[in-house]
């Protein structure tokens, strides 16, 4: 199990002050900065530029935190490790995409103007609606990918797990935070996102990489990007449709 793997070496992480003032960071600072840049920013670029560098900024102080602890980028899953495993969870991963994209492809096709506008209400002003949008919305979606998954499943589910001795309790409290971090969507998105956190904690611990949930991340807010951000630009130029 992933608690087994350098177990001491956490048990350091759990008794650092600094680790904890950089989750107290990464938990209520993070999201509260991110929930009011979200209402008073009003460039979608700004936007952009502002989950970039914040979450970058975030991984870069964590990976200068897990080495003055005596951590490796692979003791938090950042790596291939077992081939095997990997393949097989890919393989699932890959067919529940595959069908969740059908069915929703369907429930869009039926759903009417009003329901696609509360579908997207709590992140629509992140939709990609023009070209440069639509190019810079591929960096963002690599950095969500790549970071948090780094930052929520890496980190706040090995320390979690490590300070209370179980990875499940980890992978539950990771994943509320998690939630939390999406505030600006909402009480639903905070719910909806929980739960996707619970699901991409679950692809880690059963891969034991944060590989296949940072490709599986960053595709589809890739994908949801474009496909909302497609609905949002034809309903702007048919709002009475």
């Amino acid at each position: 199990m992933l608690t087994a793997a350098r177990a001491g070496v956490w048990q350091g992480v759990v008794h650092s002050p600094t680790a904890w003032v950089f989750t107290f960071v990464l938990a209520v600072i993070f999201p509260t900065l991110d929930t009011l840049l979200y209402f008073r920013l009003n460039s979608k670029l700004g936007l952009y530029a502002w989950n970039i560098l914040a979450e970058w900024s975030l991984v870069a102080w964590c990976v200068c935190i897990i080495r003055r602890n005596g951590l490796r980028l692979a003791d938090l899953g950042e790596g291939i490790g077992s081939p095997l495993r990997i393949l097989v969870v890919a393989g699932v991963l890959a067919v529940i995409v595959v069908v969740l994209g059908v069915v929703s492809k369907r429930q869009a096709k039926k759903a009417n103007p009003e329901q696609l506008r509360k579908a997207t209400s709590g992140f629509s002003r992140l939709l990609p609606l023009t070209s440069t949008d639509r190019a810079v919305w591929i960096p963002v979606s690599i950095t969500a990918g790549v970071c948090e998954e780094f930052l929520y499943r890496g980190w706040l589910l090995r320390l979690f797990g490590a300070a209370l001795g179980s990875v499940w309790i980890g992978l539950i409290l990771s994943s509320i935070v998690f939630g939390f971090a999406h505030s600006y969507q909402g009480r639903k998105g905070i719910i909806g996102t929980g739960i996707l956190g619970i699901v991409f904690g679950g692809v880690f611990v059963l891969s034991r990489s944060l590989l296949p949930g940072q490709l599986l991340h960053a595709f589809m807010d890739l994908r949801n990007g474009y496909a909302f951000g497609k609905i949002a630009s034809r309903m702007e130029v048919t709002p009475g449709s």
